[in-house]
């Protein structure tokens, strides 16, 4: 597993485009620790470097609900408590996170199911090609529609609620999903009912953030719309990712930030960014190696790692070299480079994407 956990910089970027998350749903883990693997095992630190427990997993989730999805030495899928003890045992091939109290799982010879926290089977599944955890009571899924790749939604007895007809879904959020049209590819969004409420124009859209926002592409510019599709703002950058009330912006200079208004709020300079999320500091790239600036610009950690990654609750995963550590605002080892990688559902949520284990592959 070790180190091919972490995606290369541009994939994983690209990927805020896609970022989306609800409420009391897995987009929402618990914190108070840090995680880290060496030597096959998975540590779990506190704030203060002091070690929670290490457990022979080979990779691992957040915490979410109190319970995290891990991979045992020998590939199968269990869940644990805050303890590092086995709450369901690793018996399943392949697993999600728990997302409004249920997962999803498959055992060898069983068909994929949805599971409650005691491990009791909810829903099973026939014919589909994968299914994603529940967001606001409804799970996106995949089928093979006379040889044609297809998205719906399933809500929590395992009956279809919007049927499969599009080429690509994001998860509901805020009572809306971006849904691209099977025959035009073309992006819109749809309430929780099915019903078309922004019409399918846009060769790009995000998920809406928490303030009813999302992001938008059309004729070769960037738009921050509304839910009722509202342009609120035009950008006249080449790239634009959101960052929570902010966008991470890109013109001929580099990356940079503008505000919620749409004005240049970090003049866009840097070879590549990685969020702010809700912090005061976020990471850049100069000459090669990553630093911190803080919003209005200033570098406060100087270009030094070979890796770094967005702040949660004053801590930041940073890589030198070839192994990892964790640093506070400040730029100081709160845990010392010593780990041969940080899993990624850690990097995800660190970048702001949801969780890396939400999608179950059946085929």
């Amino acid at each position: 597993m070790n180190r091919r956990f972490i995606l290369p910089i541009i994939g994983i970027f690209i990927l805020l485009i896609c970022a989306c998350g609800s409420k009391d749903n897995a987009s929402r883990p618990q914190w108070g620790y840090l995680l880290a693997f060496t030597d096959d095992s998975c540590y779990c630190i506190g704030y203060n470097d002091q070690p929670l427990f290490a457990q022979p997993f080979t990779n691992t989730s957040l915490y979410y609900n109190d319970i995290a999805s891990v991979q045992s030495r020998d590939g199968k899928w269990g869940f644990i408590n805050r303890k590092g003890e086995f709450r369901l045992p690793a018996v399943y091939e392949k697993a999600t996170v728990f997302s409004e109290g249920m997962a999803w799982v498959i055992k060898k010879g069983n068909m994929p199911s949805a599971i409650n926290e005691k491990g009791d089977v909810k829903i099973s599944l026939r014919e589909t090609i994968c299914v994603r955890v529940f967001h606001e009571g409804h799970a996106a899924y995949c089928a093979n529609k006379k040889n044609i790749r297809l998205w719906g939604f399933l809500d929590k007895n395992g009956n279809e609620t919007i049927k499969a007809q599009y080429r690509d879904v994001k998860d509901f959020h805020m009572g809306l999903a971006a849904v691209q049209e099977n025959a035009g590819g073309l992006w819109g969004y749809i309430n929780l009912k099915g019903e078309l409420v922004i019409p399918h124009q846009y060769p790009e859209a995000s998920s809406f953030n928490d303030e009813g926002t999302a992001l938008v592409k059309s004729d070769e510019q960037h738009l921050v719309i509304n839910r009722e599709g509202t342009v609120l703002q035009k950008l006249p950058y080449k790239k634009a990712t959101p960052d929570g009330m902010w966008n991470c912006v890109k013109n001929e200079q580099g990356w940079g930030w503008c505000n919620d208004k749409g004005e240049v709020a970090v003049t866009p300079q840097f070879e590549e960014v990685r969020p702010f999320g809700k912090a005061d500091l976020a990471p850049v790239k100069i000459r090669g190696k990553w630093g911190y600036v803080d919003r209005k610009g200033k570098v406060t950690i100087k270009r030094q790692f070979t890796e770094a990654y967005p702040f949660i609750e004053g801590r930041a995963a940073v890589k030198v070299g070839i192994v990892w550590g964790f640093i506070d605002e400040k730029g100081v080892f709160i845990v010392n480079p010593q780990y041969e990688y940080i899993p990624q559902d850690y990097l995800y949520q660190a970048l702001g994407i949801g969780t890396a284990l939400s999608t179950l592959h059946i085929e």
